[in-house]
């Protein structure tokens, strides 16, 4: 890892960075544009700089201002962020040339609150008019400060595990019947966050063994027999689901604790990297500029159970359609020299055997709603235009054939989205939660249904590959869609009234 990608890697685990608080985006032009200011960010509180504005020229301190147009984005941002305190003059102009000026700011620390768990509560609406209050936690990461990036303050470090738990207990306290995690997005993180995020779940035991190339495995374990969620648990995995998130997935998996519901299988990166800065080297040490680190493999995680979570991954205990269920290059398996899955002894664990006397009547109720879902109807639409596209081994470069088929595909999106408008079910209600609302009093106003025609980008699960290239009219409003998180609620209700769960039923 070079200075820039050690130096991101840290800002994905400690889920902050020092900088003037502005989200920048590179032009056709070459300029370098403020897309948007955060809101307590030092650009912001200087009120000397606009969104739209354009940087042209960057200094730090009393140093020569360094031209920035047409400058890599990446080396821009490096040349604007900074240590904490320190000064860094920015030459800014308007978005047409004019009302150049220079402006110093101080560097502060930039939370990413995009990137931190948040969560929804959510009022499933029943068959006889009455409702059934569900929590959904979207988890992107495990994150963790690391090496040099925990601050003085324990405060203004971020753990996943508490975040996690403080959702949660807030969702308790607003009488949610049952819980879904999501997982889909989540590529991994810390380890010690994989095992006590678990352990928010079980009372104590195994969570993940760790083998090296020689000796026992180490097992790591939940040490603490207090659990912040013992009710029902749906766990969403999806081929991007990787390393740590396959760790929690297969451990709730293995003791019985939650049902995992997903893509065929999640990443298949079972194995642990230890990060070693060379700058703590001393043949390094002199180096004015730092050299980075080295990322080494040096073991493979095992389940309880003793399988390894390499290369195959994690099997949901409900597989739910999706392209990227056939697509063959996805996940670990589609690198090259992937180490294979292998197993070592199962370590003792003491499962609760929650969802296998539930599992039958689950993947039944299930399957006859997928096969009358329109939205996974869509979903197989796309997998077969998919495998399609792959048998298909030649594009056209003809303008008028390509532009003929982007045609065709921006049809069949507004036909969707049409069809989806004209649908008449009860809607359910959505209350979203963040950490910084979490611990107000009630919950905050429900949000809209509807959204922005959501671009092909596999959120929706409508088209996780877009072969085309094509993109939606994002001008149209259309329901916002996510069928299989609406199937992950379904069956987590059905779950609760296998249960007996279902005792407090709203009626708003």
């Amino acid at each position: 890892m070079g200075k820039p990608t050690l130096e991101q890697f840290k800002i994905n685990m400690n889920l902050a960075l020092f900088g003037i608080g502005a989200q920048l985006r590179a032009d056709v032009d070459g300029y370098c544009n403020i897309e948007k200011l955060m809101p307590d960010g030092p650009a912001a509180k200087s009120k000397e700089i606009q969104e739209k504005d354009r940087i042209v020229a960057v200094a730090q301190g009393t140093n020569t201002p360094v031209d920035i147009v047409g400058m890599n984005l990446n080396k821009a941002v490096q040349l604007i962020r900074g240590p904490k305190g320190s000064e860094v003059r920015l030459t800014v102009e308007g978005p047409d040339g004019d009302d150049r000026r220079v402006i110093s700011l101080i560097r502060d620390e930039i939370p990413i609150e995009s990137q931190q768990a948040k969560g929804k509560v959510v009022d499933l609406p029943g068959s006889n008019g009455q409702s059934t209050r569900v929590g959904v936690i979207d988890l992107p990461s495990f994150y963790a400060p690391v090496m040099d990036s925990r601050s003085s303050n324990p405060k203004d470090n971020r753990y996943t595990s508490a975040d996690v738990a403080a959702l949660i207990n807030k969702m308790k306290d607003e009488g949610v019947r049952g819980i879904v995690l999501d997982l889909r997005r989540n590529g991994g993180g810390s380890l010690e966050e994989a095992v006590r995020l678990t352990g928010l779940f079980i009372k104590q035991g195994p969570v993940v063994q760790v083998k090296g190339p020689d000796g026992d495995p180490i097992v790591d374990a939940d040490e603490d027999p207090s659990v912040v969620w013992d009710g029902p648990l749906v766990v969403l995995t999806s081929r991007f689901s990787a390393s740590a998130s396959e760790i929690v997935a297969a451990a709730l998996q293995d003791y019985g604790r939650a049902v995992i519901v997903g893509d065929i299988s999640t990443h298949g990166k079972g194995t642990v990297q230890s990060l070693n800065q060379l700058r703590n080297y001393p043949v390094f040490a002199k180096l004015e500029n730092d050299p980075g680190a080295l990322k080494f493999t040096i073991r493979k995680f095992y389940r309880a159970n003793g399988r390894s979570t390499q290369f195959e991954g994690v099997t949901p205990d409900l597989v739910l359609p999706s392209v990227m269920n056939v697509v063959k290059d996805a996940g670990e398996k589609g690198l090259d020299y992937a180490l294979p899955c292998d197993t070592i002894e199962s370590t003792q664990f003491q499962p609760v055997n929650r969802v296998a006397p539930y599992l039958t009547e689950l993947k039944k109720n299930s399957g006859q709603r997928v096969a009358s879902s329109k939205d996974f109807a869509y979903i197989r639409e796309d997998i077969a235009n998919y495998l399609k596209h792959q048998e298909d081994k030649t594009v056209s470069l003809n303008e008028k054939v390509r532009l003929k088929e982007k045609a065709e595909d921006d049809a069949r999106q507004k036909a969707r989205d049409k069809e989806r408008l004209a649908r008449k079910a009860p809607e359910p209600r959505v209350y979203e939660l963040t950490l910084k609302n979490h611990s107000l009093p009630g919950l905050p106003p429900p949000v809209a249904k509807t959204n922005s025609v959501a671009k092909v980008t596999g959120k929706t699960g409508t088209a996780a590959v877009d072969p085309l290239g094509s993109e939606a009219d994002d001008e149209e409003k259309a329901p916002d869609v996510d069928p299989t998180l609406d199937e992950a609620q379904a069956i987590l209700v059905d779950y609760l009234h296998l249960l007996g769960k279902v005792v407090t039923a709203r009626k708003d």
